[in-house]
């Protein structure tokens, strides 16, 4: 069975799919909370009890809310085991007036989720994360307290009158249709990355955001500079950071060939490949048929396909040629699907031309990536232009994740670590780095010749 739909039709550009930016954007889309209480709830395959929700929706209960329910529920949980009811009071104050339960263990960030209904924009950024995630979860929860009182509020949250199941596996995306990873190799990295963090509870509390946020920009970079690479499963590509004190200058090409500025050129091609590809695919919700990735789409093409595919191009051509004289500028005798599927995504990407009308929408995708993707590490320094810049947070967050279950990793092994994340450094940087080490104090020189130096957690 072709997964080319059969009845292709010229339409608006619409992306639901591989990527959170869309050619409007409201206030409140790009929300980094809702995206990690999401993340937790595909992690320990929780959610909020439905009953609880539809409290929380419905008008006449407003006052009503589920973090009052909790409130309740903790209580009387409470009352059972304390010999003074008075001390509930102190309780109270202590964790439930300045929010402190959301410091106690991830899964109270489900709380966040409350509001959010099925048909919500906030979904798109989570959506990227839940892709990469690829249906991962904990096998068993993994939870940390600093006391009794804490163990026992975390209990109330996990009765079941409070939190149920999130079904095992669960990957419904947009419109409810699954989809295989984009860039399997940096989904493996971030699962991994996301169980690092899991074992260690407290930690992940505090660097959950930071996390998403590095992958958000990965995702968005590797997404881009492997977009027109539809004949291999992608790969890792070189990104060149710096440290936020260090000086860009041309001496370093590096931090311009292969930094931001040439994921930069790549990024005008994510809307028109990615609403292309969501536009041919035929996906079945009913036997869980996967949305897939261009370079997966363009293998499973069958002969037959080839006559769809050009028809379409020439209806699509035709439809956005915005008034010119319109001829088929292509072999009209071709019966490769392959080659009907490449004219498609030029003629894709020729409708967002700046003498046409529809290259606005393009440009409002591009600058909404921009800033919620990627300003975090982009920074603009002098006539070298926008270079990738990490900072003293982000630098201690990826050596442990690279160093992961070792207790410490030689040095060129840690650089090494970060290549399979597309993170790379240049010499200049990477003496840059053995400092911040010596500094931070979890680095072992095993020589004086700087060939042995270890570096360890700091976690």
């Amino acid at each position: 069975m072709s997964i080319i739909k059969s009845d292709l039709k010229p339409s608006s550009n619409v992306l639901n799919s591989y990527f959170p930016a869309r050619t409007n954007v409201k206030e409140g889309d790009f929300d980094w909370g809702v995206a990690k209480a999401i993340v937790i709830r595909n992690l320990y395959r929780k959610d909020i009890n439905s009953k609880l929700k539809k409290i929380q929706a419905d008008s006449s209960q407003k006052e009503k809310t589920i973090l009052d329910v909790f409130l309740k529920q903790c209580k009387e949980d409470f009352l059972l085991k304390l010999d003074d009811e008075a001390l509930w009071d102190y309780i109270e104050d202590m964790y439930f007036e300045n929010n402190a339960i959301y410091r106690i263990s991830p899964e109270f960030l489900l709380f966040k989720l409350a509001p959010l209904t099925a048909s919500s924009s906030q979904h798109n950024l989570a959506n990227m994360f839940s892709s990469m995630m690829r249906g991962y979860g904990l096998k068993e929860a993994i939870t940390t307290v600093n006391n009794f009182l804490e163990s026992h509020i975390l209990s109330s949250l996990k009765s079941e009158n409070i939190l149920e199941d999130f079904e095992a596996g669960t990957r419904l995306l947009s419109k409810g249709i699954n989809e295989d990873a984009y860039l399997p190799f940096l989904s493996d990295c971030f699962n991994q990355d996301l169980e690092f963090l899991a074992r260690r509870p407290k930690y992940m509390l505090q660097q959950l955001e930071n996390l998403l946020r590095l992958y958000g920009y990965l995702y968005t970079a590797q997404l881009a500079l492997n977009i027109k690479n539809l004949e291999q499963e992608p790969s890792p590509k070189p990104l060149y950071f710096i440290m936020e004190n260090e000086a860009a200058s041309r001496e370093r090409p590096d931090l311009v060939r292969h930094g931001h500025q040439s994921v930069q050129r790549f990024i005008p091609y994510i809307f028109p490949y990615l609403s292309m590809s969501e536009s041919l695919q035929d996906t079945d919700k009913e036997n869980n048929q996967h949305r897939l990735p261009l370079w997966k789409l363009i293998k499973k093409l069958q002969p037959e396909d080839a006559f769809k595919l050009k028809k379409y191009a020439e209806e699509f051509a035709r439809d956005r040629h915005d008034g010119d004289d319109f001829k088929l500028s292509y072999d009209h005798e071709n019966d490769d699907p392959k080659f009907w599927l490449n004219c498609l995504l030029i003629e894709a990407v020729k409708q967002f031309d700046k003498k046409k009308s529809r290259a606005a929408a393009n440009e409002k995708f591009i600058k909404t990536t921009e800033i919620e993707l990627c300003s975090e590490f982009v920074k603009a320094r002098g006539q070298v232009g926008k270079v990738l810049v990490m900072n003293q947070d982000y630098i201690s967050l990826i050596t442990n994740l690279a160093v992961g279950s070792s207790d410490k990793l030689r040095f060129h092994e840690l650089l090494e670590s970060f290549k399979l994340r597309g993170i790379c450094f240049d010499r200049q940087s990477q003496k840059a780095l053995i400092q911040f080490y010596e500094r931070v104090g979890n680095v072992e020189r095993m020589s004086d010749s700087g060939d042995a130096v270890y570096v360890r957690k700091t976690v």
